[in-house]
C-alpha cells in the first residue's frame, strides 16, 4: 500500500523523469543503440504532466527539474568520470557536481515551461520551444530532434540543408503537443497532424542536395594512436620518454605502407606534445618545422594537418592564457602553411565561464588549462589548391558557429577537418554521441567532414549521413580512405540558418489561426 500512496502522489514526478529517461534513450547510449522515437514520447509525457489541471508553477518546474535529471542520469552518466580524469575531482564530489550540472544541461526546458502556461497554440510553442533550444548556450548541444539521425541514410534527411536539425526538433514538439492535445480534448487535431505528415513527405520527397561537378580525389590517412591520459599528460609536462614514446608511435603509424600515395595525414587533438610558435615561424623563415614532422613528410611526400599547442605572442606581457589550442598545416616543403587556433572553449576543461575572475580563479583552481581563444576563422589549401576548413572538438556541435566558420570563407571549402580527444570520457557513451551530432553538420552544409580522434572513433562522415570504414574505441591503428572531392554550393540553412524555418513555424500558425477562425 505504501508504495501505491507514494507512486500516486509523485506519479507526475515520476512521469516527467521517464520523460526524460526516454529523451536520452534518442542518442547513443553505453552500447552505442539509439531508440529513435524516445524524445518523441519522452517530451510527450512531459507535456501531459505539465497539462495537468490545477497545478503550480512551482510543481511544473519541479517536474522539469526531474526531467532534466533522467535525460542526465540515462544520457551524460559520463560526466563524473570526465571531472575525475579531465579535472581530478574525485568521488563523490565528482558525482555531486555531475548532479549540479544536471539542473542546467537542458536550460531550454526550464523556459519552456514557463511559456506553455501562458502560450497554446500548438505551432507557437513548438517553435518557441524550438528556438529556446537554439538560443539558449549549452555545452553539450543534444536536441530532440537530433535523434532523427539514426535513420540516416537509410532514410533521407532532406530537410537539413533547408532548415537545419532544428525542423526536427520541430516536427518533434510540435507533434507531441498535438498528441497531447488530443489526448486532453478527445478531439482529433487534424489540421496539425496534416501540417506535420506534409513536412515528414517533403523529407522524403523533396530536392536532393545539389551535388557539382567532380573536384578531386584526396587520399588522406587518419592516425588514431590510442595514447592514454597519463601519457598525454606527462608528456605535456616535458617528460622526454613519454615524448619519445608518443612522436615514435605517430611516426609508425604515418609511415606505414599506403594503398595509395597519400596526399595529407591527418593527427587528432593536441597530437604534438610540444610547443609550437607559429609567429616565431612566419617571422623568422629560417626556422625549421620540429624534425619527427620533416621526417615523416620526407618520407611520405604528404602534407601533414595535426593539433597541437600554439604558443600565444607575450609582447612583453604576462598572461596566464599563454596558448592557443591549435590545428597545424605543414606543407609537402615542411614549411608551416597556415594555423587554427580554437575559438569556442569548453567551460571548466579549456577555461572558466567568469569573465574577469577568470585570471584570479585560475592562481587556485589550477587542474584547468587556460587557453587563449582564437581570433581567426581560417581557411587551408591542400596541395592540389582544394579549400578546407577544420573545428576542433565541441566546436563541431554548434550550427551557429560552423555555419559563421563556412560564410567566412572566400572561397566555398570542399570538406572539413574535426579534430578531437574523446580519451577524457573512458569507455563511455560519449565517442558515440559526439559522433551522433556531429553528423548533423554534414547533413546541414552538404559538407564532407575527416573526423581524426586520439582514442575512437576516427570516421569520415559524409553528407548524407553515412560514414567511410571507422576506427573503434582504443584502436591503435591508421585510416586510409580516399574521399572523392565534388563541388558544393552554400546550402539554404547556411545561407539564411534558421529563419526558413521560423518563415514555416509563422505559416503553420497563420494556417491554423484561418481555419480556427473559419470554424
Amino acid at each position: 500500500m505504501r508504495f501505491y500512496s507514494f507512486i500516486s502522489k509523485y506519479q507526475l514526478l515520476l512521469l516527467s523523469f521517464i520523460g526524460g529517461v526516454l529523451y536520452a534513450c534518442g542518442f547513443p547510449m553505453f552500447n552505442g543503440s539509439t531508440f529513435f522515437l524516445g524524445p518523441l514520447i519522452g517530451f510527450t509525457l512531459l507535456n501531459f504532466a505539465l497539462q495537468k489541471e490545477a497545478i503550480s508553477l512551482r510543481e511544473q518546474l519541479s517536474m522539469a527539474l526531474a526531467y532534466s535529471l533522467g535525460f542526465y542520469l540515462f544520457g551524460f552518466y559520463w560526466i563524473p568520470h570526465t571531472l575525475l580524469e579531465f579535472g581530478g575531482l574525485v568521488f563523490p564530489f565528482n558525482f555531486l557536481l555531475g548532479l549540479v550540472f544536471s539542473i542546467f544541461i537542458i536550460p531550454q526546458i526550464y523556459v519552456f515551461t514557463l511559456i506553455q502556461r501562458k502560450i497554446k497554440n500548438l505551432p507557437l510553442l513548438a517553435l518557441l520551444f524550438v528556438l529556446s533550444e537554439e538560443m539558449i548556450p549549452q555545452q553539450f548541444p543534444a536536441h530532440i530532434g537530433h535523434s532523427f539521425m539514426s535513420l540516416a541514410p537509410i532514410l533521407p534527411l532532406k530537410l537539413a540543408p533547408i532548415f537545419g536539425a532544428a525542423a526536427y526538433s520541430f516536427i518533434t514538439a510540435y507533434l507531441s503537443l498535438a498528441f497531447v492535445s488530443h489526448f486532453r480534448n478527445k478531439k482529433v487535431p487534424l489540421l496539425s497532424y496534416t501540417l506535420v505528415a506534409l513536412m515528414i513527405i517533403f523529407n522524403f520527397f523533396g530536392p536532393s542536395s545539389f551535388q557539382g561537378k567532380f573536384l578531386a580525389k584526396l587520399n588522406v590517412r587518419i592516425v588514431q594512436p590510442n595514447v592514454g591520459n597519463f601519457m598525454k599528460v606527462d608528456a605535456e609536462k616535458g617528460s622526454r620518454n613519454s615524448i619519445s614514446q608518443i612522436l615514435d608511435d605517430y611516426f609508425k603509424l604515418s609511415t606505414a605502407p599506403s594503398p595509395f600515395p597519400l596526399d595529407l595525414i591527418i593527427w587528432p587533438e593536441t597530437a604534438f606534445p610540444s610547443l609550437i610558435s607559429t609567429d616565431l615561424m612566419k617571422t623568422r623563415k629560417e626556422l625549421k618545422i620540429p624534425g619527427i614532422l620533416s621526417q615523416i613528410i620526407e618520407k611520405t611526400q604528404a602534407e601533414l594537418f595535426l593539433g597541437g599547442y600554439d604558443i600565444k605572442p607575450s609582447n612583453g606581457l604576462v598572461d596566464y592564457q599563454n596558448q592557443y589550442n591549435s590545428a597545424f598545416h605543414f606543407g609537402s616543403d615542411q614549411k608551416l602553411k597556415d594555423v587554427y587556433r580554437k575559438m569556442r572553449l569548453i567551460p571548466f576543461g579549456e577555461g572558466l565561464p567568469f569573465g574577469p575572475l577568470n585570471k584570479i580563479l585560475s592562481q587556485y583552481i589550477t587542474n584547468v588549462s587556460y587557453f587563449a581563444e582564437g581570433e581567426r576563422f581560417t581557411q587551408f589549401q591542400t596541395k592540389s589548391n582544394i579549400s578546407f576548413v577544420s573545428a576542433i572538438c565541441y566546436e563541431i556541435l554548434f550550427s551557429d558557429f560552423i555555419r559563421e566558420f563556412l560564410n567566412k570563407n572566400i572561397n566555398n571549402p570542399a570538406f572539413l577537418i574535426n579534430l578531437t580527444n574523446d580519451s577524457w570520457y573512458g569507455n563511455t557513451a560519449e565517442p558515440s554521441q559526439h559522433l551522433f551530432l556531429a553528423k548533423w553538420r554534414a547533413l546541414e552544409f552538404n559538407l564532407p567532414i575527416i573526423r581524426s580522434t586520439n582514442t575512437g572513433i576516427t570516421t569520415v562522415l559524409m553528407p548524407d549521413g553515412s560514414e567511410s570504414a571507422r576506427l573503434t574505441f582504443q584502436e591503435r591503428k591508421n585510416l586510409d580512405i580516399q574521399i572523392e572531392l565534388k563541388e558544393r554550393k552554400p546550402t539554404i540553412f547556411q545561407h539564411f540558418g534558421i529563419f526558413p524555418l521560423i518563415f514555416l513555424a509563422l505559416l503553420f500558425l497563420a494556417i491554423e489561426a484561418y481555419f480556427s477562425h473559419k470554424n
